[in-house]
């Protein structure tokens, strides 16, 4: 399972400032945006209502851009899609999460 924990930047823009971990079981795949309908909420003027999506297999995450207006980035470097690994940075916006694998029980 892959766990991202997101980092505020610029909390004046975020409604909340609870640290978070999104968790991406294998086989899913999770959408981060401003829109209601995301997985993932990040309520940020620079983010996109479907910014980017999150692909998980067993053994990997890839992080998708969905024609975002500011772009993904990944170790600050934009991506259009991208297979992320663990310690890596994800930035949509403001937002910073870091990637990292959690080993089964």
């Amino acid at each position: 399972m892959w766990l991202l924990k997101v980092k505020v930047e610029l909390l004046s823009e975020i409604t909340t400032t609870t640290p978070a971990t999104l968790r991406v079981m294998p086989g899913a795949m999770k959408t981060i945006g401003r829109a209601p309908t995301a997985d993932f909420t990040l309520d940020c003027t620079l983010v996109s209502r479907l910014h980017c999506r999150l692909i998980s297999t067993n053994d990997r995450l890839e992080v998708e851009d969905l024609d975002s207006t500011n772009g993904t980035f990944v170790n600050e470097q934009q991506v259009k899609r991208k297979m992320l690994t663990s310690g890596d940075t994800l930035r949509i916006g403001q937002v910073e999460l870091t990637i990292s694998e959690e080993s089964a029980p």
